[in-house]
């Protein structure tokens, strides 16, 4: 890990060798590689300075420390670059060493956030402390094994001292634990001994914030069993949906989770829409209290009733709403208390209530993933999102939130094997919240995944899914709806070429010629299913089978015909508000017979 001269200190930018910046965005092997080239070289430098303590050897002992530190992830090196500035100069090489790995850990330790990102704070500062305890034990390990009593005992006492200055940089939240062994007794006696020394003691992990008392629960029960189907034992997952958030994205509007989708459904039960069910046990639905009675009349069942009309499996799968009676301080948090208050236990899906997308439900350790294509239209604010890195077999490697890390985004879907081990996960994601001085950071769902793979070594997989559909800001969601028609249509001089009731060519001898173009590109929208053709004619309710043989022997789509109606000029009339902007409706007037309806009406 030498150093490097100084006309080479633009290596910072050209290889982002910034070690604030490594820190954000590595992933779970970086790290590893981290923490074992580090190790390598810093026993190096302990080496040197044992064959040749002189001067010279002594001032290079300067250059070891946090702000000359350069990591290049393209050529996988670490190194330290010279500094005019520096000034220091240690008689102890240990020291040096523990000042290096002290002032890491503050830089995870202390309040002062300037160089991180708010949205990579957390795993950027777990990601430090867990480089710090793995350099850590490798060189007390290394020391011990190589029975070096001096260097170990000098180690000891270097890193005891270091926690005492890190203490008051802690601001109180770190405890420093003295060795057992009284580093002074007698070489002889002592060769060899284990040291109870920590870097960064768990007792230093203060106990996590719980979510608020006071929660609710309402359940319905199935209502309509699958034919032959009696319990639930062979399903296994519990999906759990978040829908106690302030809805900031959609200003002026009711929760967003309340709002109306297209085919008549909440966002919160359309949110279900196209997920693979069969493995899903229990439903369960967190909001708040104030939403419930502003928005929902204190009605909790009617809300569930709501849910009678999504995914057919609704009606067969238990249905809870959990509400919350006030504002969690993040989306963990919410989970948490729907979780606590459920007693869920066994392996939950938790899914975003302001999307949709298609994948199978499975009891895993997994993230929902979609890969950003060159034709994927309907994707909103992309840096927003959060990323993972992931190998060719699946595995997660890396995740970050609104980072950038590759072409795979996370589409609101994480899969965990055990509710109870995601509680503790939350708890421990809380400690070290609070030892980092990260308690003004909204944890999110990825930071605690970072922590089950980082701090408990859990393996993630990828979970690809399909048809993805995003309702996250107010613009994504009314560029979904308007995807969206209802087509009034008339049939005659429209779609057939125009004939009458009592002359030659008549309705009730047969119907004129289609018009060819006209009804291939009504195909074309009402296959996309989300067209729904209610056809209008003049004829009589008389002529409703002869019309309805005509209309299929054409190919002729349609959802309802509405027969009847005046020969005469048509106004449709249809309210507008924010749910439905305007304009609500529109018309287009094509020539009798025209048939180029694709040039007059295209979505």
């Amino acid at each position: 890990m030498g150093s490097l001269p100084m006309e080479q200190e633009q290596i910072l930018e050209r290889h982002n060798g910034n070690a604030m910046v490594f820190f954000r965005t590595c992933s779970k092997p970086d790290l590893n590689w981290f923490i074992g080239a580090v190790t390598t070289d810093l026993l190096t430098f302990i080496r040197v300075f044992e064959g040749s303590p002189s001067k010279e050897t002594k001032g290079s002992m300067a250059t070891c420390s946090l702000e000359n530190l350069v990591v290049d992830t393209t050529t996988r090196t670490v190194s330290f670059m010279e500094s005019k500035q520096s000034s220091k100069a240690y008689d102890n090489i240990f020291t040096a060493l523990a000042v290096f790995l002290a002032d890491m850990l503050a830089m995870a330790l202390n309040n002062d956030h300037s160089e991180i990102p708010k949205q990579s704070r957390f795993r950027c500062k777990i990601a430090i402390i867990f480089a710090v305890e793995g350099i850590h034990e490798r060189m007390r390990s290394a020391l011990s094994n190589g029975g070096i009593y001096t260097h170990k005992v000098l180690w000891a006492q270097e890193v005891l001292k270091q926690n005492q200055r890190l203490k008051k940089k802690a601001a109180g939240a770190l405890h420093v634990v003295k060795a057992t062994t009284d580093i002074k007794q007698d070489r002889g006696q002592n060769d060899g001994v284990q040291y109870s020394f920590q870097l960064l003691p768990k007792e230093a992990l203060n106990e996590a914030t719980r979510p608020p008392d006071g929660c609710e629960i309402i359940t319905r029960p199935p209502i309509n069993y699958m034919k032959g189907e009696t319990s639930f034992a062979d399903r296994e997952v519990t999906v759990v949906i978040p829908a106690a958030g302030r809805s900031s994205r959609f200003p002026g509007h009711k929760p967003k989770w309340l709002l109306t989708q297209p085919n008549g459904c909440l966002m919160v039960v359309d949110a279900l829409g196209a997920l693979n069910m069969t493995q899903v046990k229990h439903v369960v639905v967190g909001i708040l209290r104030d939403h419930l009675n502003r928005f929902c009349s204190g009605d909790a069942n009617a809300l569930l009733k709501a849910f009678n009309d999504g995914h057919p499996d609704l009606q067969q799968i238990p249905i809870s709403i959990i509400v919350i009676p006030e504002e969690t301080v993040d989306q963990v948090q919410t989970l948490e208390c729907i979780l606590r208050t459920a007693g869920t236990t066994g392996p939950i899906l938790l899914k975003d209530c302001d999307n949709q997308f298609a994948c199978p439900v499975r009891a895993i350790d997994g993230v929902a993933t979609q890969e950003i294509t060159g034709n994927m239209q309907s994707v909103s604010i992309p840096a927003a999102k959060s990323y993972v890195s992931v190998t060719l077999d699946g595995l997660i490697t890396n995740i970050a939130e609104k980072v950038i890390l590759s072409n795979i985004f996370c589409i609101g879907g994480y899969s965990f094997r055990s509710a109870s081990s995601t509680i503790s996960s939350i708890t421990t994601a809380r400690r070290y919240q609070k030892l980092t001085s990260s308690t003004n950071v909204e944890l999110s769902i990825s930071d605690i995944v970072w922590v089950k793979m980082l701090i408990e070594q859990t393996s993630f997989v990828s979970i690809p899914a399909s048809s993805y559909e995003d309702w996250g800001t107010v613009g994504a969601w009314e560029v979904y709806t308007r995807t969206w028609k209802t087509l009034f249509v008339d049939i005659d001089g429209t779609l057939l070429k125009n004939t009458g009731q009592y002359f030659i060519p008549r309705w009730s001898e047969g119907s004129g010629p289609v018009l060819p173009q006209n009804v291939e590109h009504l195909r074309s929208l009402h296959g996309r299913g989300r067209t729904q053709i209610v056809l209008t004619t003049t004829r009589p309710e008389a002529f409703r089978e002869v019309t309805e043989r005509q209309l299929k022997e054409g190919g002729i789509p349609f959802d309802k015909i509405c027969f009847g109606l005046f020969h005469c000029q048509r106004v449709l009339i249809n309210d507008w508000a924010k749910t439905n902007p305007f304009p609500s409706a529109i018309a287009v007037s094509l020539r009798r017979n025209g048939d180029d309806l694709q040039e007059l009406l295209s979505y």
